[in-house]
């Protein structure tokens, strides 16, 4: 008995308690503001992903494919990425003193299938696929001249799995192909047959706890494998060069946050018109006036309001016991210079200068030394796409005694400009050798058409010889040719008058 009279004053007195408390805190959360906010991955899931980068790879991907279609930073580092590298190639040969007897037929069977295999387009989507996922799979497909490349989505599923001598084996995944309909399963067995193929599916179905028939290994003289932003040469899986930014965007996004609430708050602002006063005891209070008195002033106050909208002046009278009050709004949070400080840590963790980017922050000599060493990074991938991807598609191509012997090169240096061009072309053409490529810089002009019209112009109107170059006041006087000569003794005397000061007098 008594245990439950304990029972019952206690459930009182928290009751109590309760609504004690809820006298103090009772509120509500409004909305009215955050018109125009977007929630982003939060800080704290970054530091979880980063954390353990190769788990949440697939994750980190999406998150850059996210802030590549919503920031201007990240955007334009992976445009500048795809563009700026020229992607002009040679190929070159290891036998440079005893070149192969099909030496010629080699290089133009190279030739002929890097544009088979389209490979500006290749290697552009290959430059930003690893930018964005940090590491990339593929295969050559195919025989000989009718090899192509196939590159994996997702490293999730066809990963490197370790080095066998300097290569990475690639395995791929079974499970794949449980996230694809029939239709598209039957496609990439299409493609990947013979070695990936619907009985290997169906041993892994039928026992999908044996990693020995959920993995396959695939060819490493076909596959290929490369990766970015690694610290260590036998890490498998890379990051994303979006990541270092990530911290600051987030940062720079809930100051912009910061602004739009501001924006809301003015727009949604609202102007208190009070009718009615407690003076005269109370005589004009709110409660007290008639309808029609209210309804009067606040027409009144309406129209002028409206009226000042449309360019008018608005005259209002109110009486003394109505008030009408607009709210301050401090703007404080729209001062646009608090960016610039964060601007430039988002481009230094992207590693690009604001001077490349949108030509601020920066002189032209700053924006030289970035752009090249954008060019430097640019060109540690054109390594890797050059020895991890066209080799092997060089060593299928070529017969097996030529492996390794003949390989594709591309430019890595900043391009010279226009000018620079003309000015070396130039001067190669000074003496003696060919215009050709001179005139293949000059945009509107083609090769043809000048070698054309320069015939016509010497052999059959023989201009040289009717259009002579007029000849200076010196040469019209004899037959002698330039300037005219000083003996040894004027050339003496001019010298010591000039290093006396007398010439200068």
């Amino acid at each position: 008995m008594e245990k439950k009279n304990y029972d019952l004053e206690t459930e009182r007195q928290m009751n109590e308690y309760e609504q004690f408390v809820n006298t103090f805190i009772d509120g509500f959360s409004a909305q009215m503001w955050n018109d125009g906010i977007i929630d982003d991955v939060k800080p704290e899931q970054l530091k979880k992903y980063f954390n353990n980068p190769d788990e949440h790879q697939e994750l980190l991907s999406n998150i850059t494919e996210y802030f590549y279609l919503s920031s201007g930073e990240i955007h334009i580092m992976y445009e500048l990425l795809e563009a700026l590298p020229t992607l002009n190639y040679k190929v070159d040969t290891h036998d440079t003193a005893t070149k192969p007897k099909n030496h010629d037929k080699y290089i133009s069977q190279i030739n002929k299938h890097m544009h088979k295999v389209k490979h500006r387009t290749l290697t552009r989507d290959i430059l930003k696929q690893v930018g964005s996922s940090g590491v990339l799979t593929g295969i050559w497909l195919g025989e000989k001249n009718k090899l192509f490349p196939y590159i994996f989505d997702s490293p999730k599923y066809v990963f490197p799995a370790y080095r066998k001598g300097f290569d990475w084996v690639v395995q791929f995944d079974l499970k794949y192909l449980d996230e694809f309909q029939d239709f598209y399963q039957q496609v990439l067995f299409d493609n990947l047959n013979p070695y990936v193929t619907k009985s290997m599916y169906r041993k892994y179905k039928d026992n999908p706890t044996n990693n020995d028939t959920r993995y396959v290994t695939l060819p490493t003289e076909r596959t290929f494998a490369i990766n970015t932003h690694t610290l260590k040469r036998n890490q498998p899986i890379g990051s994303s060069w979006a990541n270092p930014s990530l911290f600051d965007i987030l940062h720079k996004r809930k100051m912009k946050n910061v602004e739009r609430s501001i924006a809301n708050k003015i727009i949604n602002s609202i102007a208190v018109l009070t009718i009615g006063s407690d003076k005269n005891d109370g005589a004009y209070a709110n409660m007290k006036l008639g309808k029609g008195v209210k309804t009067k002033i606040h027409a009144g106050v309406k129209k002028a309001l409206e009226e000042n909208q449309k360019g008018g002046v608005p005259v209002v009278a109110v009486p003394e016991y109505a008030t009408l009050e607009f709210p301050e709004v401090k703007t404080d949070g729209l001062d646009g210079d608090k960016f610039d400080n964060l601007n430039s840590d988002i481009n230094a963790s992207l590693g690009l200068s604001g001077a490349v980017t949108n030509g601020e922050s920066g002189n032209n000599a700053s924006a030289k030394i970035n752009l090249e060493v954008l060019y430097k990074r640019i060109g540690v991938l054109l390594e890797k796409i050059e020895t991890e991807i066209f080799q092997k598609m060089v060593n299928l191509l070529l017969p097996a005694a030529q492996e390794d012997n003949y390989f594709v090169v591309y430019d890595k240096d900043q391009p010279l400009s226009r000018k620079d061009k003309v000015d070396i072309l130039k001067g190669l053409n000074d003496k003696g050798w060919s215009s050709k490529h001179l005139i293949d810089e000059l945009e509107g002009v083609t090769w043809e058409s000048y070698l054309e019209q320069t015939l016509h112009e010497t052999e059959s109107l023989k201009l040289q010889s009717k259009i002579v170059p007029y000849m200076s006041s010196h040469t019209t006087s004899g037959n002698s040719n330039g300037a005219p000569e000083k003996d040894e003794k004027d050339l003496t005397d001019e010298g010591d008058a000039t290093r006396s000061g007398e010439k200068n007098d």
